[in-house]
């Protein structure tokens, strides 16, 4: 089974992502989405040329975004969530692709369904990210100055605003404060409840064509 693993790497960002700014002397946010890039070469490593390219991207990825943290360069930033938001698109067409294309709801393919869920939450994430890197205070209010840890647990409040957004469960009343990144908001949140209409058709297709009594 190739998605697995894939799901846990994401359950596990999920879960540690809110503590990484508690480790102060360890960039626990550009391990998870090592551990995230790495189990997502593994589920494609049988298609040599998009394991090769997510391979490219998540090396180049995760230097720049050490070399950002460590010498608080500006630019790597942003490159590595450009390349960051690439890789999940990568990641996201490749697997819509063979949800569409699938003819047997395999237990494999409906967890690479769940997966592309959170992967679109990690490539909105990267798309805020490079907003309020762009802009700071686009999406949320910054305290100024901008503090070590608040600077740290920025990773986890663009995941958890993804996340929010997608789900429909809104920010905890804390809207993004630009307009371009209130309107990407409301796309990625139109995006997430189609996506799950898509699948849900999808799985009910599976089920009647497996059905006998349904022909």
């Amino acid at each position: 089974m190739r998605y697995p693993p894939l799901l846990i790497a994401q359950f596990i960002v999920m879960l540690l992502a809110p503590f990484a700014h508690h480790f102060r002397s360890f960039d626990v946010d550009s391990v998870l989405l090592l551990i995230v890039y790495l189990t997502a070469v593994y589920a494609f490593r049988n298609i040599h040329r998009m394991a090769g390219c997510l391979s490219i991207l998540a090396a180049i990825s995760v230097t720049l975004r050490f070399a950002a943290d460590h010498w608080g360069l500006f630019a790597p930033e942003i490159i590595s969530h450009g390349l960051g938001f690439i890789a999940m698109v990568l990641i996201m067409i490749a697997v819509f692709s063979e949800v569409l294309h699938a003819r047997t709801a395999s237990t494999d393919l409906v967890i690479g369904a769940v997966c592309l869920y959170f992967v679109i939450v990690l490539a909105w994430m990267f798309l805020y990210y490079s907003v309020d890197s762009l802009s700071p205070g686009s999406i949320f209010v910054t305290p100024a100055p901008l503090t070590e840890s608040a600077s740290e647990s920025k990773f986890a409040d663009m995941f958890y605003f993804s996340l929010s957004d997608l789900t429909g469960f809104g920010s905890s009343g804390a809207p993004p404060l630009s307009v371009m990144a209130q309107q990407l908001a409301v796309v990625e949140s139109a995006m997430g409840q189609l996506y799950l209409a898509v699948l849900i058709s999808r799985l009910v297709g599976f089920s009647t064509a497996n059905d006998p009594k349904a022909s």
